[in-house]
Formats: structure tokens, C-alpha cells, sequence
């Protein structure tokens, strides 16, 4: 048998002008009353005995139960007579109880996966009871709880928290799974006990095994109008079903340092961890969307012996608080600890390894996708270096790259961004709004082309072409189309071997070479594709940086650049026995918001304000007539800010 019991004999006196004479139970949500959508989530799940204990309205209640039949399983309405506060009620039905039991309260709406929550439960059979705990938007304000990595609380904070204090972001929500023997010690008890006032404190205390169960899944109590709204509210956008663990979830991968806060070389110093600006309100406006938002850093100074785990705890505490302070939260927190190198003076000798878990390996990745049913081809990572666009191409998730912290400018891996920001918020905003719009229009653009096609998109540097041909490259995916994206800016020459013009900057005799090879293809073929350096582009005798694709003869091929259109003349007039059928893009922008990027870029590279102006009015003589020769060509001419 699977019992619950539904504490529900609240008064719900601030309700009162909603309740309209009905005891706290019954609030309406959304045309059903709370407790039974609180019973139908409980059956579903196998629950076959309930016991409700009423108090205040209690004979409404127990109506209330017989005119929906009892929903056809075993349910009873216990009055527990004089309040003894929750967990006293329980105890005072304690030979009721079946060795594990769930603990509802009857003011809550939640939708979660409790079969996952049973399983968790039943992991640590000498856990006296698992708690179900969730960051939320207002931390400050709420009694927190603290946790090893074992799951194992360690502390209870309750509200009001010392002022100063740095807290983690988990919060007792109110659902538990017990185990009747944790609560033998109060047989007999004749006074008001709450749960987390007095029972989880004192279970500690004893030496009792209490184990959080951390998820993101949603659970509120309505016990006050503006709640009540926000429920009902989140109820009919479909936020509160979308959020049971059963389902599929959206994840939005966040790198730490140079990401979420200003980079630090080996970060160590609580007063050294500084949020950068936007990134609270970006992350609420994840929280706020149904994206789980995850941290996933590499934390090497615990292997160097620089920083402790629990050093490296109390600055993600700092964070957490920092966050909550603002309404921002996240939803998990992973961190690799790892280094493969040795010879440090301090370091960590069992930690010194090659692990599965240090980004650009995806091991964290995978936790979180365990641990929160992620679906990676619908989740995102956000990150500024070159390691957080390789795990997110490794373990298939869009890739941003940020032009903050270290801005992608390491190149320890040959790999290219999906698309770049200049920051978190202006990456969120991507993520939620700007993207989904401009994949709608791309999968409109996408039902003109058929497999085998070349797809030309050029203009004007820093318009969003790379943008462009990823989101294309999406919609062509979703209508089983495959593609392959060639970026010209990997045959950008050494700046000692250009000419005077655009053309002369690229390397287009190898280009063409490429293209024409490819075109009419009738198997798979693999090539190597050179990445162009932002770093070291003045130096002829750098490392070239290359990666290695392979091309099936169905792929649509995308090339983007500055002369893609220019390109796509000269391809036509080699190949014209050809069937692929090109298409042709020109992208286009506000040409003082295009400014604007140019002269950001060129200050990532460490160019000067004066450097930077000559390069963008040099561009302009040099570039622009070509683009308005190329641009009569375009099938499509594209204003990305538009979209």
C-alpha cells in the first residue's frame, strides 16, 4: 500500500473573501478545487490510501470526498480535534501510519514526479525522512536548508537569516517522505509541533539521517490571494505540468567565471566574486521562462590546494545570495574539481587526474541531464571560452559565445560558436525572444531549399550572417534536411599577405577550389576546415587552428561571409551543369548599431578606440562598394534586428 496524508486542516484566513465560507482545501484553481487536484496527482502516481486530517471545516471536507466517491480509493478524513500544529497532527495518527508514508500539505499546488521522489527515498533506507527542497526567487526571506554532496542536510537556517550571511539557495517546500520510525520519540506528545521548526531540528540533533531531495519541479502554497493568482496564473500557461520531471526539460548551461561573474585568474577569495551587470535579472528572466537554469564550472583550485570544497561553498553561497537578491536563482549547481596537471606546490594528489567531468568533456553535462530529464537538442550553453563551446557541441546543445571574460579568445579548441553575444543578458534575451523569432522566418526561407543545395549569405561585417546560418541550419534540421555550415573567415589571410580590398583578404583561389569540389558530390566526403584566429591573424607562421567535417552528398551546403554573395558568381559560371540550385542572402543592419559591434570587436583584440574608428572607415571604402554590387544578386535581403 502507498499512503499519503493531506494536512489540511488550515483555517485559510487570509483567503477569506475567496473562500467564500469553504475551508482552505477547497480554493478553487482553475474550475477544481486545490485538494482534488492534490488526490487525482496522488492516485496517478499509485497512492491507493489517503488520510486527510481536517480540522476547520471539516465535515465540508469529508461532503466534500463522498460526492466524488472517494475518487475510487481508500480515503479518510480524520478530524484531529485540538490543533497540535503539522507535525503533531501526524503523530497523533501514528498507528496509523505504514512504515513509509507522504506528507502533503493541504494549502500547496504541485505537480511532481513522485515516483522519482519515492526512489530517492527508498536509496538511504537509514534516512529518518527526504525533504523536497527547491531554490526559489526570494531566498532571503525564506527558511533554508544546507546540504553535503551525499544529499545529507547538515543545517537548518530559518528566517530572519544574520545580516551578512551567505546562504545557500534551497528551501523547504513542504512534501515529504517519511519513515514512521523517525517519529516513535513523540508518541504521546500533547503539544503544538511543526515539522520544520521543531521535528527536522531535533531528528538532527538526535544524529538522524534527514536527505534533501533538490528539484525544480513545481510546488507553491496559495495561501494568500496574490499567491492564488500566480498559481492559477502559471496553471493555465502550462508552466506548472511542463515542470513535473516526467516531461522533458529545457536547460540553459552557464559557465561561472567571466560568465555569471568578472573573471578572476583562480578565483579563491570571497571578496573577489563580483556578479557582472544584468546577469541577476538575465538569470530570473530564465527562471521566469521554464528554462532550468544550470552552472556547470571547471574549479581547478581545489586540485591545485588553493581553495577547500568548502572554501568553494561559501563563494557559491555568496553567489546564490547575490542572485536571490535580485529574484534570480539556479536550479543546480555542478563543479568539476579536478586538474590533469601536476606540480603544484599545494595540490590535491587524488584529484590530479584526467576525469570525464572537467568541461570539454560533458560530464557534468550528463549529471544534469540525469538528474533534471534534459533534452539537450532543446537546451543551450552559455559560456566565454572555447572549453564551453566544445562540451556543448559534444553533447549537442546550441552554443553562445559571450564577449565577456575571456570572450572565446583562448582558442585551446579548434571550434566555433552557434552564435555570440556580447553578454549574458543580451544572450538570455536570444534565447527567449530574438531566436525564436528569427527560426520562424528561417523555417519559411528553409521550404525553398532541397538537399543537395548551396545556400550563399553575404553582407557587410558584424550583420549576424553567422547568426543567420545557424538558425537556417536549425529549421533545415527540423524539416530533415541536413546541412553544413563553411564560415569564409577561416581563408582570411595574414594581414602581411592581404591586398587593398575585400576580396584580396581572403584566400578565394582555395575557396573556389573547395566549392567546386564539393558541388555535384555523389558520396560522403571529409574535409578540413581552417578556423580563422581573432588572436593571431597579423601571424603568418601561427598554428592554424583546423577542424575536420564530413559532407554527405544530400547536405545543403551554407556559406557565410563577407563575399559569400560575390563567391556564389563565380561558382555559377564553373558549375553550371549542376542541378543544386542556389539561394541567395544578403544581411543587412542599422549601420550605427553595426558600427558600434565593429568597434567592440576590435576592442576585445586589444585595439585602441583611434585603431578601431580607421579599421571601420577603412572597411567601409573597401568593402562597401562590393556589397552594393553583391547585394543586387540576393534572393533575400535580411535585417536581423527586424526579426
Amino acid at each position: 500500500m502507498k499512503q499519503a496524508v493531506i494536512l489540511a486542516g488550515g483555517k485559510g484566513t487570509r483567503l477569506q473573501e475567496r473562500l467564500q465560507g469553504l475551508p482552505k482545501p477547497l480554493i478553487d484553481i482553475c474550475g477544481k478545487p486545490l485538494l482534488e487536484r492534490q488526490i487525482e496527482l496522488l492516485k496517478s502516481y499509485g497512492f491507493d490510501q489517503i488520510l486527510i486530517l481536517v480540522n476547520h471545516g471539516a465535515q465540508q471536507i469529508m461532503d466534500f470526498c463522498q460526492s466524488r466517491d472517494q475518487w475510487n480509493i481508500d480515503i479518510q478524513c480524520i478530524d484531529d480535534g485540538t490543533p497540535l500544529g503539522t507535525a503533531g497532527a501526524a503523530i497523533n495518527i501514528l498507528p496509523l501510519l505504514t512504515d513509509d508514508f507522504l506528507v502533503v500539505y493541504g494549502d500547496t499546488m504541485f505537480d511532481i514526479d513522485l515516483a522519482r521522489f519515492q526512489v530517492f527515498h527508498e536509496q538511504d533506507p537509514s534516512a529518518g525522512a527526504s525533504l523536497f527542497l527547491h531554490p526559489n526567487d526570494h531566498p532571503q526571506d525564506s527558511d533554508l536548508v544546507g546540504m553535503d554532496e551525499s544529499n545529507r542536510i547538515t543545517a537548518f537556517y530559518p528566517y530572519p537569516h544574520p545580516p551578512g550571511a551567505y546562504l545557500p539557495n534551497l528551501v523547504n517546500a513542504g512534501l515529504y517522505y517519511f519513515r514512521k520510525s523517525a517519529l516513535q520519540a513523540w508518541v504521546g506528545n500533547t503539544q503544538l509541533l511543526d515539522f520544520g521548526k521543531d521535528i527536522f531540528p531535533a531528528l538532527i540533533k538526535q544524529g538522524v539521517v534527514l536527505r534533501g531531495y533538490n528539484s525544480p519541479e513545481y510546488i507553491k502554497d496559495c495561501g494568500t490571494p496574490a499567491r492564488l493568482d500566480k498559481v492559477c496564473a502559471q496553471y493555465e500557461s502550462g508552466l506548472i505540468a511542463g515542470a513535473n520531471l516526467r516531461f522533458k526539460q529545457k536547460l540553459v548551461f552557464l559557465d561561472r567565471d567571466g560568465t555569471i561573474n568578472h573573471l578572476v585568474d583562480h578565483l579563491t577569495k570571497l571578496e573577489d566574486f563580483e556578479l557582472l551587470p544584468g546577469v541577476a535579472k538575465a538569470i530570473s528572466a530564465l527562471n521566469k521562462s521554464g528554462y532550468r537554469a544550470v552552472l556547470v564550472t571547471n574549479q581547478p583550485v581545489i586540485a591545485r590546494g588553493d581553495c577547500s570544497p568548502e572554501e568553494l561553498e561559501q563563494v557559491h553561497c555568496k553567489m546564490q545570495t547575490l542572485l536571490g537578491e535580485e529574484g534570480a536563482y539556479l536550479d543546480r549547481i555542478y563543479y568539476c574539481p579536478h586538474h590533469p596537471d601536476q606540480g603544484f606546490a599545494n595540490e590535491v594528489p587524488e584529484l590530479k587526474i584526467a576525469c570525464q567531468c572537467r568541461k570539454p568533456a560533458i560530464g557534468m553535462l550528463k549529471q544534469a541531464q540525469s538528474d533534471l530529464h534534459a533534452d539537450f537538442a532543446s537546451s543551450w550553453m552559455v559560456g566565454d571560452s572555447t572549453a564551453d563551446l566544445l562540451a556543448a557541441h559534444t553533447a549537442g546543445v546550441r552554443s553562445i559565445l559571450l564577449e565577456t571574460g575571456a570572450a572565446g579568445l583562448d582558442e585551446k579548441y579548434a571550434v566555433l560558436p552557434d552564435f555570440i553575444a556580447p553578454n549574458l543578458p543580451a544572450a538570455v534575451d536570444f534565447i527567449l525572444h530574438h531566436y525564436p523569432r528569427l527560426l520562424q522566418r528561417c523555417e519559411t526561407l528553409a521550404q525553398e531549399i532541397e538537399s543537395g543545395d548551396l545556400v550563399f549569405i553575404g553582407g557587410p561585417s558584424h550583420t549576424g550572417k553567422s547568426t543567420l546560418a545557424h538558425c537556417l541550419q536549425d529549421a533545415l534540421m527540423q524539416q530533415g534536411k541536413p546541412s553544413l555550415i563553411l564560415s569564409l573567415d577561416g581563408w582570411l589571410k595574414p594581414h602581411s599577405e592581404r591586398g587593398d580590398n575585400v576580396l584580396e583578404r581572403y584566400d578565394v583561389v582555395t575557396i573556389l577550389e573547395l566549392i567546386n569540389s564539393l558541388v555535384g558530390r555523389t558520396q560522403a566526403r571529409t574535409v578540413t576546415l581552417p578556423i580563422y584566429s581573432k588572436v593571431n591573424s597579423t601571424n603568418k607562421a601561427q598554428k592554424k587552428r583546423e577542424m575536420e567535417k564530413t559532407i554527405g552528398p544530400q547536405d545543403v551546403l551554407i556559406f557565410e561571409g563577407t563575399i559569400a554573395l560575390h563567391l556564389a558568381n563565380l561558382v555559377n559560371l564553373v558549375n553550371s551543369s549542376s542541378n543544386a540550385t542556389s539561394h541567395y542572402y544578403y544581411v543587412t543592419m542599422d549601420e550605427a548599431l553595426r558600427k558600434a559591434r565593429v568597434l567592440t570587436e576590435y576592442a576585445l583584440r586589444g585595439k585602441s578606440i583611434t585603431d578601431a574608428e580607421q579599421i571601420y572607415t577603412q572597411r567601409l571604402t573597401d568593402e562597401m562598394p562590393y556589397l552594393e554590387a553583391d547585394k543586387s544578386v540576393a534572393t533575400h535581403i535580411i535585417n536581423l534586428e527586424l526579426n
